[in-house]
């Protein structure tokens, strides 16, 4: 099974209309990892986020491998902005560091529907797509975003 890290988090405010937060992704890392080593299988993803009215603490991160939709993670973010500026509806924008830990083997499913909503094509063997999708505290879900394909040897 998979464990999960939440690492890192920066926050700015800025001024915001949109209350479901948005995510884009600025990198992935490794380009490839080996479920069979312990030290090859973490995979490390870097999302850009905007959330128009500052609630995206306490919310979550969804982070799909595209291999199949049993492979979902959700990562618990913790308090992000100061209380006034939740309470004001004043939108931040920042970065978030995930870490999925322990990527496993896992024979290619169905493409699940956040990843072919997302624009994601079928998968060739031996690869996979991560797709982020940020949901605040009010339950906002936001759009998401994808990794390019990252193989799993």
């Amino acid at each position: 099974m998979r464990s999960i890290a939440f690492v890192c988090l920066a926050v700015a405010a800025c001024g915001g209309s949109d209350a479901a937060p948005s995510a884009s992704i600025e990198m992935a890392t490794p380009e490839a990892l080996v479920p069979a080593d312990d030290t090859l299988d973490d995979l490390t993803i870097v999302v850009n986020y905007t959330d128009g009215d500052g609630d995206l603490g306490m919310g979550f991160a969804e982070v799909q491998d595209c291999r199949d939709e049993s492979l979902l993670v959700s990562l618990l973010l913790p308090a992000i902005a100061p209380d006034d500026v939740v309470d004001d509806d004043v939108g931040i924008t920042g970065t978030l560091e995930l870490h999925v830990n322990d990527v496993g083997a896992f024979a290619t499913g169905a493409l699940p529907a956040t990843c072919s909503d997302l624009g994601v094509a079928e998968l060739a063997a031996g690869e996979s797509v991560f797709c982020v999708t940020l949901v605040d505290t009010a339950g906002n879900r936001g759009d998401g975003d994808c990794t390019s394909a990252i193989a799993v040897q």
